[in-house]
């Protein structure tokens, strides 16, 4: 199954070159994949179960700008155990311009552990083939630099933890990089930032990419990535 829904995009989300924010183009497919699932998923059993996101891969082919109309369009790809993996395309102009590759984690919510996706969610969602898989990305673990990263009270969500859009505002301090310039970005989420004041942030920025990890003061990693540089 598919869904599909058309944006006007509002001039304050915008950063100051007028493009829209990373956080925000995240915001936005969140949006159409949480209408998917309010019309296929029964809400009775949902009682039970929450999804997490584990991981997103995007491609950026054109930057998004402030007043462009897109066309946003989500489904499911697969389900395996406790991980569904999902597609989004981002059209303008009737041109594809960003593709992204998610992969959502299916909780228990009394026991906050990874849970069996039920076969009768499954096929509420079917299965559409990929148009796009992601990239395989290296990561290192030399960070040239670090610093300590504000949490403020905007960046929590009705979970009362960091949203997972809202990283990607805490990433663009490490990177310095601009949203326009992103041409890829690859965030895996390990732990949810809840209770937090300020969190540490490594970097490792290159001429053409910027790799970037978030931990707390005790060491736990809350997400790591990596992003690569427009040709500019």
């Amino acid at each position: 199954m598919k869904t599909t829904r058309t944006y006007q995009l509002p001039s304050f989300l915008a950063n100051p070159k007028l493009y829209l924010k990373l956080r925000y183009l995240l915001g936005y497919m969140f949006d159409v994949a949480n209408i998917q699932a309010k019309e296929v998923e029964d809400e009775e059993l949902m009682k039970k179960y929450a999804w997490v996101v584990y991981s997103w891969d995007v491609e950026i082919i054109e930057p998004i700008k402030i007043f462009d109309q897109i066309r946003i369009t989500t489904f499911a790809i697969k389900m395996n155990k406790f991980y569904a993996y999902r597609n989004f395309i981002i059209e303008k102009n009737g041109k594809i311009v960003v593709k992204a590759y998610c992969v959502f984690l299916l909780i228990d919510i009394e026991r906050l552990r990874p849970a069996k996706i039920p076969e009768e969610l499954e096929k509420a969602y079917g299965n559409e083939k990929s148009v796009y898989n992601g990239r395989k990305i290296d990561f290192e673990d030399d960070f040239e630099k670090e610093e300590t990263l504000q949490i403020r009270r905007a960046d929590i969500d009705l979970n009362l933890h960091v949203n997972n859009a809202a990283y990607l505002d805490l990433i663009e301090n490490l990177s310095q990089i601009s949203d326009q310039d992103v041409a890829y970005f690859k965030i895996i989420y390990k732990n949810e930032i809840r209770n937090k004041d300020f969190v540490k942030g490594f970097v490792k920025n290159k001429k053409d990419s910027s790799e970037f990890k978030l931990v707390s003061e005790e060491g736990k990693v809350y997400t790591y990535g990596k992003i690569i540089k427009r040709d500019v």
